[in-house]
């Protein structure tokens, strides 16, 4: 695959050398850089004005001169530079409280979600800088958003030149670093033939594909995705109460709501009957010809009760918004050998209708109105445990299935 850009995406604090090593390491392996995009704070954007981007003396235009590479190719700057602030605007000098914490995450986060927006850019993110904190959450960004092209990695320096603020790079003719002391006394010099560089790739997970838009959606700050994911997980772990609410025709798991329409909501309640009241090994899952007018009745009677005025079958053209009984309660009623084609297909169309809206509040599959095909029936049914059904908030108590007379 074909970009047009290159990206080189780092975190950074006191040791802004991090930034050279990695592009070095990674000029090694021919990658090509076209842009390099740094996280830090006020005093991270000291060291890097200083340490690399002074035209003079900087370590960029060194590596530039020493590699005889064009630094105009490579797009980096003050402008690159991405300060963590507070929501009031004030620029972070460190990382030091849980607040500062907090919106540094958010801020990490979010670039991350800018940078691979754009489906031609290509994002090499490295770990290796900054505070703990902020390697963290690049990372973590990297797991929520990255694609399959996106890579990470953490650069690896043999230990004696490790944090040697005049180290940044092994140039192509070997020279002299000074070790200083902690007071910046000359101790020793190194020569750089003997550094070594690695830059050492993290796998890991990239969620973006598997993750629901609508959990790091667009307005999320990390924290609120993290609380999104999480809440489904559990949701897909644990096992939650099926909240039926008659007089709102709704649908409710662990706070997640769907609001169905009455055709919807009088099917959905239909087999969550069938399967509260089913002790046996069907578990409530019920073919066509085994829907029973009795059963239509009782859940007819049902509704109408719990909103005040109960009436029967036969009273339904009276009440526009139950029309739709008329048409299925006399396929029911006709012969169990008939063709029950149109039946099954309004079945089947009802059932796709609800899952979707229940999907879209977030309600996992195990609480959708499923079908299958046992013996070549299509049956339907809902699989939660019956326990678990509740039927409004007030558990009124829902008629046995026991045929009608």
């Amino acid at each position: 695959m074909r970009f047009d850009k290159h990206i080189l995406l780092c975190a950074a604090g006191t040791t802004p050398q991090v930034v050279m090593e990695t592009l070095w390491a990674l000029m090694k392996q021919g990658e090509r850089i076209d842009e390099i995009r740094v996280i830090t704070t006020l005093e991270g954007r000291d060291r890097l004005r200083r340490q690399l981007l002074d035209p003079e003396k900087g370590q960029f235009f060194a590596f530039c001169r020493d590699y005889e590479i064009d630094p105009a190719s490579i797009n980096f700057s003050e402008r690159n530079i991405s300060l963590l602030h507070l929501p009031d605007g004030r620029l972070m000098d460190d990382i030091r409280t849980p607040e500062e914490n907090r919106h540094a995450a958010n801020q990490i986060c979010e670039i991350v979600r800018e940078l691979t927006r754009d489906e031609k850019t290509r994002i090499i993110a490295s770990a290796a800088g900054g505070r703990k904190t902020m390697s963290i959450y690049l990372t973590t960004g990297m797991q929520l958003f990255a694609r399959s092209w996106d890579t990470l990695s953490h650069v690896l320096v043999s230990r004696d030149f490790e944090m040697l603020e005049d180290f940044c790079y092994i140039p192509p003719t070997p020279r002299e670093v000074v070790v200083r002391d902690d007071n910046g006394q000359p101790v020793r010099t190194l020569s750089t033939a003997d550094a070594e560089i690695h830059l050492a790739p993290i796998a890991f997970i990239r969620l973006r594909g598997i993750l629901d838009k609508v959990l790091i959606g667009e307005g999320k700050n990390y924290a609120e995705i993290v609380e999104s994911i999480q809440n489904n997980l559990d949701l897909v772990e644990n096992h939650y109460d099926l909240q039926i609410n008659i007089r709102e025709k709704t649908v409710k798991v662990a706070g997640r709501s769907a609001k169905l329409t009455e055709r919807e909501f009088f099917f959905y309640l239909l087999f969550a009957w069938y399967r509260w009241s089913d002790s046996s090994e069907r578990k409530g899952r019920r073919d066509i010809n085994e829907i029973e007018i009795q059963d239509l009745e009782k859940i007819f009677r049902f509704i109408t009760g719990e909103r005040g005025d109960q009436v029967g079958l036969e009273e339904t053209r009276s009440i526009s918004r139950f029309v739709f009984l008329d048409t299925f309660s006399k396929q029911v009623l006709s012969s169990k050998t008939c063709d029950k084609e149109d039946i099954r297909k309004g079945l089947s169309q009802t059932r796709t209708k609800i899952n979707k809206r229940l999907t879209a509040a977030g309600i996992p599959a195990r609480y959708h109105l499923a079908s299958g095909w046992p013996h070549g029936e299509t049956v339907y049914g809902i699989e939660v445990m019956p326990d678990a059904i509740r039927f409004n908030a007030q558990q009124v108590a829902i008629p046995s299935p026991v045929s009608c007379t």
